[in-house]
């Protein structure tokens, strides 16, 4: 019971803290990490529709039905909410961004992605690294999910960690157990705090449940565990962190990839527009990345492998465009697109450019400017 207290305080607190609303204090740059993981699909996502090698590659899952955004990408059929998005000059697509030698394990590409270190082990993260260096308090990073990201582990500290579960009321005998628990008072000093403080928080999750229930409702959120995930972090982004990290499951498509993934996109989709509905003039910017793209010839099962090259999507204050160049389909490298952009290049492009720090310490390597923030 003791360690089980402990995880549900830290959740508690986390929640009761980020439900009081800020008031007076000067405006934050927030970062919104949105990880997709398992591997997304980047050419059927912004489709090369004017390159006879993708539906020569792709005869069965190549997409005939995209959205145009300019002469040479469409969108997936599945995106059309994100086409407010593009018109307003909010979305910078970067194409063929990886890094070099991958091993196209799903955990290596993950903890190379999210340390920003190619060789060896580490324990930090790079968004860690810079909560660090700017001595950020310990709610200005905030997990919304339930594995804790190595992006996010600082030298001495980890941020907060905000389960969409701890906003969930445990039902029928669990829950009148532990309702039971909290109501009892316990003759343990340190049990007894522990208690009380969980009692305290309690009105304050429930007030921060019923907002997100609002924004679900009210706010174009899908009634899923992910509209609930970035309703969510459409709250916890009006108290101005500095960073918010969300993980999205479920991308790894080696079967069934034209239903699975039409599904994945659609609910990211409407997810990511309800959420910039509300946040059109603050100071918010979205990295949506995967940790590799999947190769561009289907395989037998109508879907696709592990790739290497995909697409990083940036969302809010941007020079709106597609950069990266044009995925190199009549050039493969062993099958798969060669790497054309850095992904510390990207990361070196947030830190310089939106927060107004200097990359060294942070990302190792130096890294030409992208030139996709503004």
């Amino acid at each position: 019971m003791y360690r089980r207290q402990l995880v549900l305080l830290g959740t508690l607190t986390a929640a009761a803290t980020l439900a009081r609303p800020v008031f007076g204090r000067p405006q934050t740059k927030t970062l919104v990490v949105v990880e997709l993981a398992g591997g997304n699909d980047g050419l059927n996502t912004f489709i090369p529709y004017k390159d006879p090698n993708y539906l020569r590659l792709r005869p069965t899952l190549g997409i005939r039905d995209g959205l145009p955004l300019h002469d040479r990408v469409a969108l997936h059929p599945a995106l059309q909410d994100w086409q407010t998005l593009w018109r307003a000059g909010q979305m910078a697509i970067v194409q063929n961004v990886g890094y070099s030698n991958p091993s196209l394990s799903h955990f290596r590409a993950q903890d190379i992605w999210q340390s920003a270190i190619l060789q060896g082990a580490t324990d930090t993260g790079w968004l860690g690294r810079y909560l660090d260096k700017v001595q950020a308090k310990t709610q200005e990073g905030v997990f919304l999910g339930e594995e804790y990201p190595l992006a996010l582990m600082g030298e001495t500290q980890r941020y907060f960690h905000l389960s969409p579960n701890v906003l969930a009321n445990p039902a029928g005998k669990l829950g009148q157990a532990i309702q039971s628990i909290y109501n009892t008072p316990q003759g343990s000093p340190l049990a007894e705090e522990v208690r009380r403080t969980v009692v305290e928080s309690q009105k304050a999750v429930q007030k921060l449940q019923q907002d997100i229930l609002q924004r679900q409702a009210q706010q174009g959120f899908t009634r899923t565990g992910v509209g609930q995930q970035f309703a969510l972090a459409s709250r916890v982004t009006d108290n101005q962190p500095r960073v918010v990290y969300v993980t999205v499951g479920g991308w790894d498509t080696h079967a069934n990839q034209p239903q699975r993934h039409q599904r994945l996109l659609q609910e990211l989709g409407k997810n990511v527009a309800a959420f910039w509905q509300k946040k059109y003039d603050q100071p918010v910017l979205m990295l949506i990345y995967s940790e590799f793209g999947r190769r561009p010839q289907q395989n037998g099962a109508n879907s696709t492998d592990h790739g290497t090259a995909g697409a990083v999507v940036l969302l809010g204050a941007v020079r709106g465009g597609i950069s990266g160049g044009e995925p190199a389909l009549d050039s493969l490298v062993q099958g798969n697109l060669p790497v054309k952009i850095d992904f510390r290049q990207v990361y070196g492009e947030i830190l310089r450019q939106w927060w107004g720090v200097e990359a060294k310490g942070i990302v190792p390597g130096e890294f030409a400017r992208l030139g996709v923030l503004s």
